[in-house]
């Protein structure tokens, strides 16, 4: 029988990860909730995501993203912040048709950090939103796209 190196040392190190607890299935899925990327309205998306939660700003979260987006199909923008016990992130654009851009769930030992591209339909708020076991923190930008929103 021959073996590829490749593939066998790819599997020694997955096993080998796998056994010292190093890799569990919950920690690298990824689900799609359709329902919470649905067209809707701001309002309705912030119900959502705070589930009765009070919102607290706070200058201990940094957003950056420009405040000016030449094209709104691709704009950059970092989410960071040293806050204990964060269990979820949120990235929500106000005017966008569909407002929630970005959720993700939070391992308790990391600091958050969050990179991406959002898109964005026009100018438009742009928050993040930080929830932890009692309260849910945000904070906001205003974003201005210049020409015609999602590279229109």
């Amino acid at each position: 029988m021959k073996v590829n190196r490749r593939k066998f040392l790819t599997t020694s190190l997955a096993m080998g990860a796998a056994g010292m607890g190093l890799l569990e299935s919950s920690f690298a899925s990824a689900e799609w909730l359709a329902a919470d990327f649905a067209p809707g309205s701001f309002d309705a998306t912030m119900k959502q995501l705070l589930n009765g939660k009070p919102i607290v700003e706070t200058d201990k979260i940094e957003l950056t993203i420009p405040e000016i987006a030449e094209n709104g199909a691709l704009v950059p923008v970092t989410v960071s912040s040293s806050l204990k016990d964060i269990r979820r992130i949120a990235i929500v654009v106000e005017q966008n048709p569909v407002p929630l851009a970005i959720e993700a769930e939070l391992m308790q030992e990391l600091e958050l950090f969050m990179s991406a591209r959002l898109k964005l339909a026009g100018t438009s708020f742009v928050f993040a939103i930080a929830e932890t076991d009692k309260v849910c923190y945000s904070v906001k930008k205003k974003v201005k796209v210049t020409i015609g929103g999602c590279g229109g």
